[in-house]
């Protein structure tokens, strides 16, 4: 199958998905109120954040280093097996100094991020093989199931606690990440030596994983310090407008585990530089497109509690455009096996956001935003210091 028939297959199968994530953020929005919303997001992303943060970035490590020939399929799988078992106690954890000794909150906590770890390390294999169709459910099913637990809670008006928001992620990936599971166990092979060790996994995956946790953790940060600045109605705005936001971004996420197969193969730096420009260019306008619309449509269609979301929404997509070029270098930088670059780009983000919290921001949410979008700037601009200072070197 061609790249281009591969990516399209991908937009629509995990397309799905993404449009289960919206939906359900919407409807919760529409049904319970920004509040509950929010708190749906939150758990979300501590979800995310740790579950990236238990990876160690060993999914793209055991991707490169299988498709590079060092690893053998089986013990690829081995090292997932025990990635997750590592996860679980990392999420207790979290869960006990976060939300207290709350037993079956933390359990259930602890299990969905050991769930997430397993799913996000099967996906990872799962490309490893010529056809994509595997890759692209596992991709999408948690995110369709999540909607189906989101339509549970509010069909049965069970109280939105965190720990109803936890059972759902966990059912989600671990459904998933079973099924994953044996796909794999039935189709991969222990054919050839594994010559790499946890060494070598180590390198390339600390810096995948510290790229992933510190994009990650910057999210999570971000929404405390705005439930925290302007309160819970404010990080509801936030988190939706955050969510759709997301959506111009999701088509890359899609293509960035094919681009990055395709760029191992064959290089692409200049793909890259083009994609990148193109896509930054364009969201800009729609930024622009948005913030003109703002005037007329201030609260996104879903009331009063929402006024000022389309304004917010506006100054995120500016920073969206700058994140969706760096999702694109980041891919190369990972293909070409320098994965650091990326590390450096999210150390750059995360100095604007320390002197943003220091600053004497003027009070209300779209400071805050702005913020957030000047850092996903500062961040590119390090991809690009790095990609004319290579061109200069050769």
């Amino acid at each position: 199958m061609s790249l281009k028939r591969q990516l399209l297959v991908s937009f629509g199968v995990q397309g799905a998905g993404a449009a289960s994530v919206l939906v359900a953020t919407l409807w919760l929005g529409a049904s319970l109120g920004p509040e509950v919303q929010g708190g749906f997001s939150r758990s979300k992303s501590e979800v995310e954040f740790i579950a990236a943060f238990a990876m160690f970035g060993l999914p793209q490590a055991l991707f490169f280093h299988v498709k590079s020939g060092g690893l053998n399929g089986r013990a690829a799988l081995r090292w997932v097996m025990w990635s997750a078992i590592v996860a679980l106690p990392i999420g207790a954890g979290y869960a006990l100094l976060q939300h207290g000794p709350i037993g079956a909150l933390t359990l259930l906590f602890g299990l969905a991020v050991a769930a997430g770890v397993a799913q996000g390390g099967s996906r990872a294999l799962l490309l490893v093989r010529e056809r994509t169709g595997w890759f692209n459910a596992v991709t999408a099913l948690p995110q369709v199931l999540v909607l189906a637990g989101v339509a549970l809670v509010i069909a049965a008006a069970v109280p939105p606690l965190p720990l109803i928001w936890f059972a759902v992620f966990g059912v989600a990936f671990g459904a998933t990440a079973l099924l994953a599971w044996h796909q794999l166990h039935t189709t991969l092979d222990a054919v050839g030596a594994s010559t790499v060790g946890w060494r070598a996994l180590g390198h390339y995956g600390l810096a995948a994983w510290l790229t992933a946790a510190l994009s990650t953790a910057a999210i999570l940060a971000m929404q405390r310090w705005v439930e925290a600045a302007q309160g819970r109605a404010a990080l509801g705005q936030f988190t939706l407008a955050m969510t759709l936001v997301q959506v111009p971004l999701t088509p890359i996420s899609y293509a960035a585990p094919l681009l990055f197969r395709r760029w191992m193969e064959r290089p692409g730096a200049h793909a890259s530089r083009r994609w990148s420009g193109w896509l930054f260019v364009v969201l800009l306008a729609v930024a622009a497109l948005v913030g003109m619309l703002s005037t007329r449509w201030p609260d996104l269609g879903l009331g009063a509690a929402y006024a000022g979301a389309t304004q917010a929404l506006a100054l995120l997509l500016v920073g969206g455009a700058a994140e969706a070029a760096s999702r694109v270098l980041t891919v190369q930088a990972s293909a070409t096996g320098l994965p650091w670059i990326a590390v450096r780009a999210e150390a750059a983000r995360w100095g604007v956001l320390a002197v943003g919290w220091f600053a004497p921001l003027p009070h209300g949410l779209l400071p805050l935003c702005a913020v957030w979008s000047v850092a996903a700037i500062a961040a590119a601009l390090v991809f690009v210091w790095n990609g004319r200072a290579a061109e200069v070197e050769r």
